[in-house]
Order: C-alpha cells, then sequence, then structure tokens
C-alpha cells in the first residue's frame, strides 16, 4: 500500500481548531484529507508547540 504524502504542519493545525471549533466533526475532518481519525487526535499536541 502507498503511503499518502505529507500534509504541511499548517494545514494540520487549521483541521484541528475547525474541529475544536465544532465546525467539522473528527471523522468528517479524516474523510476530507484521506486520514485516520487516529492520526488527526495524534496532530492535537502540534497545537502547543506554537510559539
Amino acid at each position: 500500500m502507498v503511503r499518502p504524502p505529507v500534509l504541511p504542519p499548517e494545514k494540520k493545525v487549521r483541521i484541528v481548531l475547525s474541529i475544536l471549533a465544532g465546525e467539522m466533526t473528527v471523522a468528517e475532518a479524516a474523510r476530507r484529507v484521506k486520514v485516520s481519525e487516529q492520526s488527526i487526535g495524534n496532530w492535537k499536541p502540534i497545537l502547543y508547540q506554537i510559539p
């Protein structure tokens, strides 16, 4: 199976913020960017790394 291309961190942050704002669910976001729901859960710590 071919691994999908890596999303840039800026896009990951936008996706997580839209989930936290209630604009979409984790499942909807996962389908849109073609990643697993678990992957999106792993992106949440990215927000804590932003200066």
